[in-house]
């Protein structure tokens, strides 16, 4: 019996899968599993991702084909449309995140996938150890962080991490499930603001673009509002991760040697390289906040 951990990675950013069974092929088919398919972050990671796989010789209408499915947020969905991909015999299947890393795992076993964000692959049993993954897939005194309703189950690991980075720095986090409706957005935030200090929303889905809802909201309430993706820092107080898009494009750097033959199984899993901090005076200064010198120092960028 194939067991969880025989499914590989590799990219911390991550693949997966035995060698590429159809070197000869003159045209690769990658299957494309998305739970969104629009949306700025959408648009940024989906350019790295082909940017890269450019940078690597492969490029759609010459030597490469897209089979592309996305749930659009129905993450009931995603097992059904990666057995579409398998049956459309691609060549790998490209599954960004666990969801979709996860509906590729149940879907099959012998067709290598490549993840670009998973919080710890090891942890979420992806692979054995980031240094040679051994399988077929290769990212205050009381914070408030919430949590889209429909990835509850596929972001229980990182909220374990949180808890647990937080718990070590003295800070009770407070999870606030929502959905991506206005109305429940605000609603949440708004009866969290008597009781936490902080939002944060790193286990959010950023498809849907909500941090700037999130953003206003919270300056609204009087919170300051942290997330992780530098590309859409907007109205945030602050924003802290690394460069989605340069995750994408080396996730398809791992695509590429994938097609050209590696085996996933042997190539280590790649993290993040580079993190930005962004800090934004204008939203500190509408919260009646004083960013240290400290801070500001340490940030990459100052929105004045």
């Amino acid at each position: 019996m194939i067991t969880r951990r025989e499914f590989i990675g590799v990219v911390g950013t991550l693949a997966t899968g035995t060698a590429w069974r159809a070197e000869a092929q003159q045209v690769a088919r990658i299957g494309w599993l998305q739970l969104s398919s629009t949306g700025m972050y959408a648009d940024i990671t989906g350019r790295g991702f082909v940017k890269g796989l450019r940078e690597a010789g492969y490029e759609e209408g010459r030597n490469l084909v897209f089979v592309k499915r996305a749930a659009e947020m129905d993450m009931r969905r995603l097992r059904t449309l990666a057995r579409e991909l398998v049956a459309a015999k691609v060549d790998v299947i490209f599954a960004p995140a666990k969801p979709m890393a996860d509906a590729a795992w149940y879907a099959s076993r012998s067709i290598p996938t490549a993840i670009a964000t998973v919080t710890d692959p090891v942890v979420v049993d992806y692979a054995v150890s980031l240094a040679r993954p051994g399988k077929h897939i290769t990212g205050l005194k009381r914070v408030g962080t919430l949590i889209d309703e429909g990835l509850l189950d596929s972001c229980s690991e990182e909220l374990d991490l949180m808890d647990k980075a937080a718990k070590r720095l003295g800070i009770a986090i407070e999870r606030l499930p929502v959905t991506l409706d206005a109305l429940d957005l605000e609603g949440a935030i708004k009866r969290a603001a008597g009781r936490v200090q902080a939002l944060v929303t790193a286990p959010m889905t950023s498809n849907e673009d909500v941090t700037d809802k999130v953003a206003a909201l919270a300056t609204k309430y009087r919170l300051p509002f942290v997330h992780d993706v530098p590309q859409l820092a907007g109205d945030a107080l602050a924003v802290y991760g690394p460069d989605f898009e340069d995750i994408f494009r080396r996730a398809g750097h791992y695509v590429a040697r994938i097609l050209k033959g590696e085996k996933p199984a042997a190539m280590a899993i790649e993290e993040p390289r580079e993190f930005r901090m962004i800090v934004n005076k204008r939203v500190a200064r509408a919260l009646g906040l004083t960013l240290s010198q400290a801070v500001l120092l340490r940030a990459d960028e100052v929105i004045e």
